[in-house]
């Protein structure tokens, strides 16, 4: 059931990612190619960086009592949103139509990266989610830097 929930997860992420990207490209919001590079750009490197984050984020999680994943997402995620709210005042202020899609783009991506490396992903592992609650301790087989006899690599648990 874990694992159905994590990849139902990432599915949603996908279709939001697609739903934001995609009217962008297609309507002729990006009004140049570079805009479009642009965008290509940053949601690989918001998934990129938003991942990488998240899953040092989990392990900080995993290693405290009383850290969530609620907190978590507070501390990385107020700033950049705050960044990206006042980024989108200016460039609508500027006349900048079409760089506001690709600053959406790029704070969506890097949240989706967040999100997916701490929840979506474990349960695809079969490991636990919480979102305001301390995590279930790890199974020993799962846990890095732990391996025993029956340790089994992530690639291999298929």
């Amino acid at each position: 059931m874990r694992k159905l929930a994590g990849t139902l997860w990432l599915l949603v992420w996908i279709l939001v990612l697609y739903a934001v990207a995609a009217p962008w490209r297609s309507l002729g919001g990006l009004v140049d190619e570079r805009l479009r590079w642009l965008e290509y750009a940053v949601l690989s490197a918001g998934l990129s960086i938003g991942f990488t984050i998240g899953r040092f984020g989990r392990d900080a999680v995993e290693a405290g009592p009383g850290r969530t994943h609620a907190r978590f997402l507070r501390f990385l995620l107020y700033p950049p949103a705050a960044f990206t709210a006042a980024g989108l005042v200016v460039l609508t202020a500027l006349g900048e139509r079409g760089a506001i899609g690709v600053a959406v783009t790029a704070f969506l991506s890097y949240w989706a990266g967040l999100d997916l490396a701490f929840g979506a992903l474990p349960l695809m592992e079969g490991r636990s989610y919480r979102f305001d609650q301390a995590l279930d301790p790890e199974p020993v087989s799962l846990r890095r830097g732990k391996r025993g006899e029956e340790w089994v690599p992530p690639w291999e648990r298929f």
